[in-house]
């Protein structure tokens, strides 16, 4: 939209002002004595109506056939139309037409009105008489109005003879004022607009840097306003110079204090504008920081627990402070926020200072930590909690029995060597981590099948006390190269996972096949199938990942850390093998560890 000068913004405003005015009042005037003639023109014919309606009256009373000659002369002597409608709207008799030609009446307005005992009026055009009519009915009898009405109506052509002649006069009269206002618009837009667009000029020297030429007005007259308007843009001249010198230096100073700082510094402006960011904060959210100053923060920072924080310091007077968990490109932060109240000199709100410090890699550190220090505990407390069991019957009398005790003993045994399994897995998982290598695990040909029972009798507690059978098919003299501890450790934990979420008074089973994979050739595929609830395709991808779980609260209901899925995981790859599932919603899980037959 082009701006215009200020003098065609004020005459055609006061000359459109000056003449819309006289057009209402002019309008309201006409409207006023039309409805003032109207009125009267309505109470004449209505005394005409009264007058009348004894002799229609006594008329129908006694001589009715005399009723249509009667109103034939009276309406052609009163230049007024009569008409007499009985209950039913049928014409008795009308001074205009024949009333045997004419249609039923008691669909019109003023009939209706009358009948209901009241005085009806209309303003409209009569087909008939082809010209706008004033139509007055009343009832014929006070007492008994629905039993018939007297109509009478007059030419309304007279009223439209007064409101015409108003009309021309005031038409004359407005076009006279018209060309007066038009001259004084003229004149004072002219007086007020010269002055300024001198103003303007000067003005426009002071922006180029011309500071030595003064804003001078010719005209003497001006008003006061504008003269005043004159000097305060020269003393702005004059201080102009060093107050922009002094906002420069400081605004390097804090674009340098900006800059070096290692924490993230957003202003943003009560209009939700970007005033600042530094390049510590452009660099936390992949955007330039020259680029964005000046647009809303909305449209920038897309992430809408920061867009509620900032907006919340917004309307906060008080330095707030909140932890902020973002995924800012597809990576998790965690930000330390604190908003203080932004002032100017004035101590005048012009905003919020957002201050960001990332603790991204801290609280990931301190996780890790966590997660290895519970994860440790559970893995270990695991063997520790058979041995124990196990002693506790050797004491209890077991030790009465020989071939008992040497049944338990050697479970003690095997169980305290699973510990120091454990043990080094932990430590083997914590090398692999850092060097990202497997060490090498001496394989020995072993046969599995009293491997997978030795892992199911460690898990058989568990089991029975969810009635859960565990089904082997196996055959008894398939072999393969593994490491035996590791093998049984990867087995034990594929079985207490799939104790811990099948349903009571169901079957796990557990098998084992040779067969040629496409990747390893010949393979012993272990497989075990549970009925579960089974794992949804986003988890699948993740499930082997060292202490990720599904289900948190469930995990650590059940015991789990969400590290027996990642150690089965290095267990098959040190066995140069793999472990693949295959599960859906509500159908269970089948988890496969393939090892080479080499």
């Amino acid at each position: 939209m082009n701006n215009k000068k200020i003098f065609w913004q004020i005459f055609p405003t006061a000359l459109v002002i000056i003449i819309g005015s006289i057009v209402i009042a002019s309008w309201y005037g006409t409207r006023t004595i039309q409805s003032f003639y109207y009125q009267e023109m309505q109470r004449g014919v209505q005394d005409r109506a009264i007058l009348l309606r004894p002799h229609i009256n006594q008329l129908l009373d006694t001589a009715p056939h005399q009723l249509q000659k009667f109103c034939r002369e009276t309406g052609r002597e009163a230049s007024t139309r009569i008409t007499v409608i009985d209950g039913t709207g049928t014409v008795l008799a009308d001074s205009s037409e024949d009333p045997s030609h004419m249609d039923k009446h008691n669909n019109r307005p003023e009939i209706q009105e009358a009948a209901m005992g009241t005085t009806g009026t209309i303003l409209r055009f009569s087909k008939t008489l082809g010209q706008n009519m004033l139509y007055v009915a009343i009832p014929l009898k006070v007492d008994t109005p629905q039993s018939g009405v007297l109509r009478l109506a007059v030419s309304g052509a007279a009223l439209e003879r007064v409101i015409s002649s108003h009309r021309k006069k005031l038409f004359f009269g407005l076009l006279l004022i018209a060309l007066l206002a038009a001259g004084l618009s003229y004149y004072q837009a002219r007086r007020i607009s010269t002055p300024l667009e001198e103003m303007r000029r000067g003005a426009e020297r002071l922006a180029g840097g011309d500071t030595e030429h003064p804003i001078s007005i010719s005209d003497g007259n001006i008003p006061k306003e504008l003269k005043e308007l004159s000097k305060s843009l020269n003393n702005m001249a004059k201080q102009l110079n060093g107050r922009i010198k002094i906002i420069s230096q400081q605004r390097n100073e804090l674009e340098a204090v900006f800059s070096s700082m290692t924490d993230g510094v957003l202003a943003i402006g009560p209009d939700h504008t970007i005033i600042h960011i530094n390049r510590a904060a452009a660099d936390l959210f992949h955007i330039n920081h020259q680029a964005v100053q000046g647009l809303v923060f909305e449209n920038i920072l897309r992430n809408k627990v920061l867009q509620e924080f900032i907006n919340e310091s917004l309307r906060s007077d008080v330095t707030i402070k909140q932890s902020l968990v973002l995924l800012e490109s597809g990576q998790q932060l965690t930000l330390q926020a604190h908003a203080h109240p932004l002032n100017d000199g004035e101590q005048n709100r012009m905003g919020s200072l957002i201050v960001l410090h990332n603790q991204t890699r801290i609280n990931q550190l301190e996780t890790i930590r966590q997660e290895f220090v519970a994860n440790v505990s559970h893995e270990l407390k695991t063997p520790i909690t058979a041995i124990r069991g196990y002693v506790e019957t050797l004491l209890d009398g077991a030790l009465e029995n020989r071939e008992d005790a040497a049944k338990f003993l050697t479970i003690i045994q095997r169980q305290s060597s699973r510990l120091d399994a454990i043990v080094d897995d932990l430590l083997t998982l914590a090398r692999i981590e850092d060097t990202s290598k497997n060490d090498k695990m001496e394989l020995r040909q072993e046969v599995l099948y009293p491997i997978l029972e030795t892992a199911i009798q460690s898990c058989s507690v568990a089991a029975e006390q969810k009635n859960i059978c565990i089904v082997i098919e196996c055959d008894p003299d398939i072999t393969a190269p593994v490491n035996l501890p590791m093998l049984e450790q990867a087995l034990i934990n594929l079985l207490t996972n799939a104790v811990s979420y099948s349903p009571e008074n169901t079957t796990v089973n557990l098998s084992v096949m040779q067969q040629q994979h496409p990747n390893y050739g010949e393979i012993i595929c272990i497989s075990l199938q549970d009925k579960g609830p089974g794992i949804s395709s986003e988890h699948q991808k993740r499930i082997f990942e060292r202490f990720y779980r599904c289900d948190k609260a469930r995990s650590r209901e059940d015991g789990g850390t969400g590290l027996g899925l990642a150690i089965v995981k290095h267990i098959a790859d040190c066995h140069k093998g793999t472990v693949e599932l295959v599960s859906q919603p509500g159908k269970g899980a089948t988890f496969s560890l393939i090892l080479p037959n080499v």
